[in-house]
């Protein structure tokens, strides 16, 4: 134990698990080098009930399947995982590194960034006693590589390995940094903070982003790469550089996420609901409430107006006073939390994406997609994904439009299945766990000292031969 960290051994069991409670296992070969690599993380990766424990989660299952010895070091929040979970994790990692950190201390770290001139996210998730313990590690240089995820872990591994630059590499023992961005904060908080509905939200989001975005235009450099999901985070942090005079970024990568085709797959024996809608997304967040907000009051009025039977399935957790004030009216249920989102994704005629705030990539999108669903969405939601429109997905920005689209597929059940074909063909050609992470573990391999080993072609095969299962 260091520092009051639950240090542990990566020695309990786990389960591969197959229902969604934790990643299945994945479908890769072992890696030709094998890789010290630390993994840091605002959250503890378990439970997934947000979509940077999914992501990490998976991540974690990737890098263990691949070889790779694998340190965790993360933060507890107010919702703790079980001893299963934390068997899975730990069996996954050779150490995990885990820090309480109460929400007095996550206030005061707020506070203090501000006075920086941080963001207030970054310093509310900062906990000196992990940067330490990453310091005393990068002494004792246990680590090729350090992979900062979010914004929220950057102050934790800042200056620890290479900085930044186009052909950047670790060096002189040091490890090769990593910053997985994934979104633009500061075009995130700008969307948020323009669709919030109260003053005092519009506010802080008006604040964060001020500080995102100055903040984004420096920190990249202290690292020897940067990770974003999509190009239009990479133009929003260039464009802000050009605004302050400050270099522009380069040492930038896409690499964006995956989704569970597995789980998320075509559900033939489900029966579908004709006229049913659904929309999934923990319902606590801004994103999620203002696009099920714009929904309802400029989208949904017309769509009962040309299809009176249509009824609109909200499902997700701890739905905002707003979203519960829905239920019930005008054909819409919410639900709450539920033990399967997928079930309600594969009753529905048609999934809807409605976002008009956030930046990056929409997972629950991805899943629409994977599970062979037509799917009628903004191009926000689109951004990070560019699925084709009109062969994969349909895209609407304005109220009508959106209206349109939904009326047009409630009545088409042909379009339906075609749209749904094509965007679940997407997902496994493009859009699988593996095939992401494949490309992010060659970028680790290229900044590491020494010439690359020859890597068989076996790892990207053995994905291919998982998406071929999938589709049967």
């Amino acid at each position: 134990m260091r520092d009051g960290a639950v240090a542990e051994r990566g020695n309990e069991g786990g389960g591969n698990g197959g229902s969604g409670e934790y990643p299945r296992r994945m479908q890769v070969d072992a890696a030709a080098r094998r890789l010290n690599v630390a993994v840091v993380c605002p959250r503890f990766p378990l439970p997934m009930t947000r979509a940077d424990q999914m992501t990490v989660a998976h991540l974690l299952a990737f890098l263990s399947a691949r070889g790779h010895a694998v340190d965790l070091y993360s933060l507890y929040d107010h919702r703790r995982p079980s001893g299963a979970q934390r068997g899975w994790v730990a069996s996954r990692c050779r150490e995990l590194t885990v820090f309480e950190q109460p929400r007095w201390r996550r206030a005061v770290g707020a506070g203090a960034a501000l006075l920086r001139g941080r963001p207030l996210q970054v310093g509310w998730f900062h906990d000196r006693r992990l940067a330490r313990a990453l310091r005393r590690a990068a002494r004792e240089r246990r680590h090729d590589v350090v992979y900062a995820y979010t914004l929220r872990s950057a102050e934790a591994v800042r200056g620890l390995g290479g900085t930044g630059g186009r052909n950047g590499a670790s060096g002189g023992g040091r490890p090769a940094t990593y910053l997985a961005m994934q979104v633009s904060q500061a075009l995130n908080t700008r969307r948020i903070a323009a669709c919030a509905p109260t003053w005092g939200e519009r506010l802080v989001y008006r604040l964060e982003h001020r500080l995102t975005s100055a903040y984004e235009t420096r920190v990249w450099r202290d690292f020897t790469r940067t990770v974003l999901i999509g190009e239009a985070d990479a133009r929003e942090i260039r464009e802000a550089c050009a605004a302050r005079g400050a270099p522009g970024i380069d040492n930038h990568l896409l690499a964006p996420h995956g989704v569970d085709a597995e789980r998320f797959r075509p559900r033939p024996a489900e029966p579908v609901d004709p006229d049913g809608l659904v929309f999934c997304g923990v319902m606590a967040t801004n994103t999620n409430v203002s696009a099920v907000l714009w929904f309802t009051k400029h989208v949904w009025p017309r769509i009962r107006a040309e299809a009176p039977e249509a009824k609109f399935t909200i499902v997700g957790r701890l739905p905002r006073h707003e979203i519960l004030g829905l239920a019930g009216r005008d054909g819409i249920t919410v639900t709450g939390e539920v033990p399967d989102p997928a079930e309600y994704v594969g009753r529905a005629a048609v999934c809807v994406n409605p976002m008009q705030a956030g930046a990056g990539m929409q997972n629950k999108l991805l899943e629409y997609m994977a599970m062979g669903k037509a799917v009628v969405a903004t191009p926000v939601a689109n951004e990070g994904i560019a699925a084709r429109p009109g062969r994969e997905l349909l895209i609407a920005g304005e109220a009508d439009r959106f209206a349109a689209a939904v009326v047009s597929l409630l009545r088409d059940a042909r379009r339906r299945t075609a749209l749904g074909e094509a965007a679940r063909a997407r997902v496994l050609r493009d859009w699988t766990w593996e095939s992401n992470f494949l490309k992010l573990e060659s970028d680790f391999v290229e900044r590491l000292p020494g010439p690359p080993p020859r890597e068989s072609p076996a790892p990207a095969a053995a994905a291919l031969r998982g998406a071929a299962e999938t589709r049967r």
